[in-house]
Parts: structure tokens; C-alpha cells; sequence
């Protein structure tokens, strides 16, 4: 018998995508929170940090404000971003509206 994962790639029956789901479920931090990380990401980006392709600023972040990283990196996961950088071209873009994120320019 084949296991049916709760989200697959691409288009489900009802046509709504895994991004789709995955804007559904709520993050494990407040909604300023979040903001905030984006804000800090957004900001080092500015000055020339370059991504390491992980989390290293992300769980510097929370650690510093004494945020779970665990299930925070699991629901950045979820919602497409496996780095830094990611979150900001995955993440924020789906969540900035939500959370009252506006990138500088």
C-alpha cells in the first residue's frame, strides 16, 4: 500500500498548490515577529551579505530574541525556503501583506 503524504507537488483536486497549503498554517512566531526577521534579512542583504545557503542568519535571529528555531525553520520549510536567502525570495513574498512587511528598495 502507498503512503499519501498530506501536501504533493504540484496542483491538488482542488487546484490549490503546495505553496497554497503551506500559507494556510500559521507560523510558530507572531506575526511582528516575523516581520522582524524579514526586516533583518532584508536589511544585512542590503549591505552585502551573501548567503551561505543555510540558516545561519536566520537562527541567529531567533536565538537572539529567544525564539524555538526548531519549529520556525520547519515551517520556513514548508512554506519553500531551505536558506537565508530563500526566505526572502520565497517566504516574505507570500507573507508580506499578511505581516506588514514592505522591503527596502
Amino acid at each position: 500500500m502507498r503512503a499519501v503524504l498530506p501536501f504533493s507537488r504540484g496542483p491538488q483536486a482542488s487546484g490549490r498548490t503546495v505553496a497554497d497549503n503551506a500559507m494556510d498554517i500559521e507560523p510558530p512566531i507572531a506575526y511582528a515577529e516575523l516581520r522582524a526577521l524579514f526586516e533583518h534579512l532584508d536589511r544585512i542583504s542590503a549591505r552585502g551579505y551573501e548567503c551561505d545557503h543555510s540558516f545561519t542568519q536566520t537562527a541567529s535571529f531567533l536565538h537572539a530574541r529567544r525564539l524555538n528555531a526548531e519549529p520556525m525553520l520547519e515551517w520556513l520549510g514548508e512554506n519553500g525556503a531551505g536558506c537565508d536567502c530563500e526566505i526572502m525570495f520565497n517566504v516574505a513574498q507570500q507573507w508580506e501583506d499578511k505581516v506588514g512587511f514592505v522591503p527596502e528598495e
